[in-house]
């Protein structure tokens, strides 16, 4: 963490963004104002839309054509707005640098990484020579994490994976020592570990260049670990503001009380119910009379809907936009958001059986991999799953974890049976599962409702059809939806409403209601709240816990949040390379982790308090996932595991290289921990 400091190196005061739209303007930033003073880290949050992003590219002068600004942007003592382009190109990179959100869009796809972070040294620097540039550029790559940077750096931004463009970016970023780096969204999609990395990078990128940064993320335990002082936005406003310690210890805004309340924490006590805020933020398209957050607050009154607050200080530099900010002293969310109603209980009583719904008997999955060309001859095998065992049992919830790549979607596919395994084999209650006739029984949420939606159905229409295909009748079909609309939180006129009508978790609800309606035993959930916003994810996991203990569900839930599954799980299976690592109950692999991989992928996990977060001991892995087309032989996390590469002896490494280690007792390492 830098040393705080007063001087005011960017500030934003009373900036205003609007955007051109087809009923007129929509205003993205509505008067926001912040300051950042030399050597701080400040996060910016709050849920998407909230004009967080807006704001940013306002700074950096990137703002689409028709966007009106007003308001003022000071760098040190100088008025950006306004400046003519040849004036902003000056102080782009060499005085304020930005890591953007996308670091596949921020790269040029025709030119190698080297020569990109090269001609960022040079744009300031003109009388530097080419070769100077380069080994300048190698430095950068190597001080944020590329391994082999000289050999790499020839190499073009779709040979690096996500992790690593990203870390290329921050070289960029870092390339003319600015005095301000706004990094927007720069861990969104990444694992936990792959963020680690990229954390790491932009502690090193501070360090290295003295630079004030303003951290732009949706994810508080990022903010917590990294963060000086917190900016919480919504509806294009800032609604609370000062120290970290102040924002989280001590919230008195009710939205950023709900912000926190909403998160699955892993360190949260077990079976603790997440207080999600109700809604959604409003449209920006009309002016908003009072405060914008009163239709979602549970402390709303006249006063509210008619007066907006100013954002007043509450305790020396900690400000909050609230009437009634005085009355939120030491109240917790739950005493603020009140519960949401159970769903319907089930038509039936659950019936307990002996023997698992699903098994899954050493499933194997490889893919054969051409190449190129007119012949196209075949390259090798991917092993996407190798030898994986679980079993999934009526009112359980099976957590399945791992980086991208490790196998885990491929897995919901073969129990679906989308995809037939190359070895292995699936059983319905102990009985192999047939490719037809399973849909009563099995059931599949996806991660994105918008692309497994009809957008030419109503909601009730597309819960009706999987009745309606199976042989149920027009009239029966319909009230069964709307019955099942109901259960999840939908109904009335929302019923008849089109896909794009609907917010993101309303769309992922009506996901799981057309899931239910065969009334099946098992949901494979696969990566269902990684896309929505925390308050929105909190509504679903809640709605998913309570129709699994009503209906008596098993779940199958796929996700790279530990977070999530810790609080959701009953038991976890961490994922490698398509093998499975350690499998336990989840207290028990969260609290204790044995394998290597596991305990890096915990410590990973931020936690959503400061204190906490800057306090714990943190495993960064060095390296990516190696290829599936040829994984290391021996124990295949061996490249990357941090007692393979540091605290083993010769002979115990030859082991690991040479023998694959066995899934003994929930673990599979050959020096696994006690």
């Amino acid at each position: 963490m830098t040393r705080q400091a007063t001087t005011e190196v960017l500030g934003v005061h009373d900036l205003t963004v609007s955007f051109p739209d087809e009923r007129g303007r929509v205003t993205a930033v509505r008067g926001v104002s912040w300051s950042l003073r030399a050597g701080e880290v400040l996060g910016v949050v709050g849920e998407s839309g909230c004009g967080k992003s807006a704001t940013a590219l306002a700074v950096m002068g990137l703002l689409p054509h028709g966007a009106r600004v007003g308001g003022s942007v000071r760098f040190r003592d100088r008025e950006l707005l306004g400046l003519r382009d040849d004036e902003l190109a000056a102080v782009r990179g060499r005085s304020v640098a930005m890591v953007f959100q996308d670091p596949l869009s921020a790269l040029n796809p025709v030119y190698s990484v080297g020569f990109q972070v090269a001609e960022a040294v040079r744009a300031h620097h003109p009388g530097l020579g080419r070769e100077e540039a380069v080994e300048r550029a190698i430095a950068l790559l190597e001080l944020v994490g590329i391994p082999n940077a000289r050999d790499r750096v020839a190499d073009y931004p779709h040979e690096f994976s996500g992790g690593m463009r990203q870390r290329v970016v921050i070289a960029i970023a870092m390339a003319d020592d600015p005095d301000v780096i706004i990094a927007d969204e720069p861990t969104t999609a990444l694992d936990v570990t792959i963020q680690a990395q990229v954390l790491d990078a932009l502690r090193t990128a501070r360090e290295q260049t003295g630079a004030a940064t303003v951290l732009i993320t949706h994810d508080l335990g990022v903010v917590a670990g990294q963060a000086d002082r917190v900016v919480v936005m919504y509806a294009g406003k800032v609604v609370e503001s000062g120290t970290v310690e102040e924002v989280f210890y001590t919230p008195r805004m009710p939205y950023t009380l709900g912000l926190l309340g909403s998160l699955p924490r892993l360190d949260g006590a077990r079976d603790a119910r997440l207080t999600p805020v109700a809604g959604t933020p409003p449209a920006l398209d009309r002016p908003i009379t009072g405060c914008a957050f009163a239709p979602r607050c549970p402390l709303a009154t006249d006063l509210c809907r008619t007066e907006e607050p100013p954002l007043a200080p509450v305790d020396g530099e900690h400000l909050a936009a609230c009437h009634f900010s005085a009355d939120l002293v030491d109240r917790r969310p739950e005493d603020v958001f009140p519960p949401r109603p159970a769903p319907l209980p089930p038509d039936t009583p659950v019936a307990e059986q002996a023997t698992p719904i699903v098994t899954a008997a050493g499933l194997v999955k490889h893919y054969r991999v051409r190449g190129a060309g007119l012949f196209r001859r075949d390259r090798g095998e991917l092993h996407a799953v190798c030898d994986v065992s679980f079993d999934l049992s009526t009112g359980e919830t099976l957590g399945l974890v791992g980086e991208s790549g490790s196998g885990k979607s491929t897995i919901a596919r073969l129990l679906m049976s989308l995809e037939d395994p190359t070895g292995g084999r699936v059983l319905l209650d102990g009985e192999p599962l047939a490719r037809r006739g399973h849909a009563r029984d099995l059931q599949i949420v996806f991660q994105d409702p918008m692309n497994s939606l009809d957008p030419r159905m109503t909601a009730a229409d597309l819960v009706a059809e999987p009745l309606r295909v199976n042989g149920t009748g027009r009239r029966e079909a319909r009230v069964r939806a709307l019955e099942l609309l109901r259960s999840v939180g939908l109904s009335g006129a929302g019923s008849e409403r089109y896909p794009h009508e609907f917010s993101g978790g309303q769309r992922q609800r009506i996901g799981i209601a057309r899931a239910l309606a065969l009334r099946p035993r098992v949901l494979v959930l696969d990566e269902p709240v990684s896309a929505l916003d925390v308050s929105v994810q909190a509504d679903v996991i809640n709605l998913l816990e309570d129709l699994r203990d009503a209906l008596g569900l098993a779940y199958l839930f796929i996700a790279h949040d530990l977070s999530v599954v810790r609080h959701i799980a009953d038991r976890v299976a961490v994922l490698y390379l398509g093998r499975v690592v350690e499998t336990g109950d989840r207290d028990a692999v969260f609290d204790h982790p044995r394998h290597p991989y596991t305990r890096a992928l915990v410590s990973a996990v931020p936690l959503p308090d400061p204190r906490k977060e800057r306090a714990r001991e943190r495993i960064v892995l060095t390296g990516d996932v190696p290829s599936p087309v040829d994984p290391p032989s021996g124990c295949r996390f061996r490249t990357r595991c941090p007692e393979y590469l540091g605290g083993l002896t010769d002979a115990q490494r030859a082991r690991c290289a040479g023998e694959v280690p066995a899934l003994l007792d929930g673990v599979a390492c050959h020096w696994a921990r006690p």
